[in-house]
């Protein structure tokens, strides 16, 4: 028996045989995969830097300080990260080694008062040989305040699992196609943007919707992209055909709007990822979830959308409005990144500015805000050991 199946512009051949009633299967993550295991980056012999990516994590507490202690950090070229805070919500990071004009950021607050971060740009630094990202913040009335913060640049090539992100530059003519250098699609098709109204867009993923077709959906994460952040959250993603082309696409739709609620027109980027752009050959460490149930008080996340590469079940657990506990099994609370997105409205949710340690479990705090105040929502979690 032989079953192919996609995934991301490759096929992999799984053979299932059947002798005197036990079923033999090929193990795809095996001791000599898991010692091939990416740290930050994914990489293989023959196949350098199929995903550079560095980020570094800033703690609330030290948030005001001229040089922001990193508490944790990486760069998949083993160089330095650093931070450098420019005024009130306002900060440089530099990734050594990791210079281009192109590729993706992401940033999520780090925080337990309502805050909301996002990024002023990013690019190829002075030396030509680094990265600089900037980063502002601000509270629920869009007065720019120091917050900790989470940043993740990356920059992908052919070859790595399903995913595909974008940048959206505001005021672009619709449809907009985004510069292929802050662009890219595993499946090498078609992305772009159009603009329905004030803080609508919707943005379109060819041929990358086929791990919804095969009932494995991955997760999105959505960053607001300008001198002033901006709360910007997936409304939903999922397969769409157009009846004129015949082509098939990932269809999102992304809102944004201020911290109030009200719709407004802001560049973005976005990351689509599934089982955090594993390959069968080559597993990325680290967990995606979509938070489903905003009001259940403890559940697992729907699986078609959780991903753990220590195979665990992921759980949540709501402390009070707006407050979640996620555990992630098998993860050190001391190592990390995570990024968060509120999904279908206009709360906007952060990291709170620890994570704890229980058992072989790793919690991470979630905390989400509507206008100020603290409300259920539900939302999007990436987690990058």
């Amino acid at each position: 028996m032989e079953k192919w199946i996609a995934a991301a512009g490759f096929a992999i051949t799984v053979v299932g045989l059947l002798a005197g009633g036990a079923t033999w299967l090929i193990d795809q993550t095996s001791a000599s995969m898991a010692s091939r295991r990416p740290v930050c980056g994914m990489s293989m012999t023959g196949e350098p830097d199929l995903l550079v990516s560095g980020y570094v994590v800033i703690d609330s507490p030290g948030a005001t300080k001229p040089r922001p202690s990193v508490s944790r950090a990486c760069n998949s070229r083993d160089a330095d990260n650093r931070v450098t805070r420019r005024g009130p919500g306002r900060y440089d990071v530099r990734l050594e080694k990791l210079g281009v004009n192109g590729g993706t950021v992401e940033v999520t607050a780090v925080s337990d008062a309502a805050r909301v971060c996002g990024t002023d740009g990013w690019g190829m630094a002075g030396n030509g040989k680094d990265l600089d990202a900037r980063v502002v913040c601000s509270d629920e009335r869009g007065t720019p305040r120091d917050s900790g913060f989470t940043l993740r640049f990356l920059q992908a090539r052919a070859g790595t699992g399903a995913l595909a992100y974008l940048r959206y530059d505001a005021g672009s003519v619709s449809p907009f196609i985004p510069d292929p250098n802050y662009s890219f699609n595993s499946f090498n098709s078609a992305i772009s943007v159009e603009r329905e109204a004030a803080g609508e867009y919707e943005v379109f993923l060819q041929d990358i919707q086929q791990s919804v077709d095969n009932g494995a959906p991955g997760v999105m994460k959505v960053t607001s992209l300008g001198p002033v952040p901006r709360v910007c959250n997936p409304k939903m993603w999922n397969s769409w055909k157009n009846k004129d082309t015949g082509n098939r696409f990932l269809l999102a739709k992304v809102h944004c709007s201020d911290a109030a609620g009200v719709g407004v027109d802001t560049g973005f980027t976005v990351t689509y990822t599934v089982e955090l752009a594993s390959r069968p050959d080559l597993r990325m460490p680290g967990a995606q979830l979509w938070a489903n149930d905003e009001h259940a008080q403890r559940y697992t996340p729907m699986m078609s959308y959780q991903c753990n590469s220590t195979g665990h079940d992921i759980m949540i657990q709501r402390q009070g409005p707006g407050d979640y506990a996620v555990e992630l099994a098998g993860f050190d609370a001391g190592q990390g990144q995570a990024q968060i997105s509120g999904y279908g409205g206009s709360a906007y949710c952060a990291i709170a500015h620890s994570t704890k340690r229980l058992g072989d479990s790793t919690t991470v705090g979630v905390r989400c805000w509507k206008g100020g105040q603290p409300a259920d929502a539900k939302f999007v979690l990436l987690h990058q050991p």
